[in-house]
């Protein structure tokens, strides 16, 4: 495997862990609600940046992490995360195209048919619907998707630089 390649996987794991890190740091009660889903936006940022490497299968590793972390029922966010996933996959041609505005709205429908399936597989197994509650994140999700491809393409490119520098010694 190349070396690009192998850099490119360890970023991918490093900014997973680091949205893992951020979904479960405790928020008071009225901000847990508004808490974006961070994990599934860096999937997404790589299923955007390198879709022939991070595919479904990678959203499905994602999604069955956060699950273990969490301690949620095993495998609800695996198969949502894959089932997004997958319909990014099918739109991959035109999110070549896609300007920073359409990426944010598609980004928040994702987001939100994300909550809404995991919240229809919890009411499967457990009462009480708190729809209102569905688009708070959708809603914070779509606001930062802005600020965290600019992050995380600021990062990946300083450490392409760093890699192309030429060494003294």
């Amino acid at each position: 495997m190349p070396e690009s390649n192998q850099l490119t996987y360890l970023w991918g794991l490093i900014t997973l862990l680091f949205g893992v890190f951020l979904q479960i740091v405790p928020l008071s009660e009225p901000l847990i609600y508004w808490r974006p889903q961070f994990v599934i936006l860096v999937v997404f940022f790589w299923l955007f940046r390198n879709p022939f490497q991070f595919g479904i299968g990678f959203a499905w590793l994602a999604g069955l992490l956060l699950d273990i972390v969490i301690g949620e029922l095993f495998g609800r966010h695996a198969i949502v995360f894959g089932l997004c996933a997958y319909l990014l996959q099918l739109l991959q041609q035109r999110l070549q195209h896609f300007w920073l505005f359409h990426q944010v709205v598609l980004v928040m429908l994702l987001v939100l048919l994300n909550q809404v399936l995991l919240h229809s597989i919890t009411l499967m197994l457990r009462g009480g619907w708190q729809g209102e509650l569905l688009v708070a994140p959708a809603l914070t999700s779509a606001l930062i998707w802005p600020f965290l491809v600019w992050l995380l393409s600021t990062l990946l490119k300083l450490q392409q630089f760093g890699r192309d520098m030429p060494s003294d010694h």
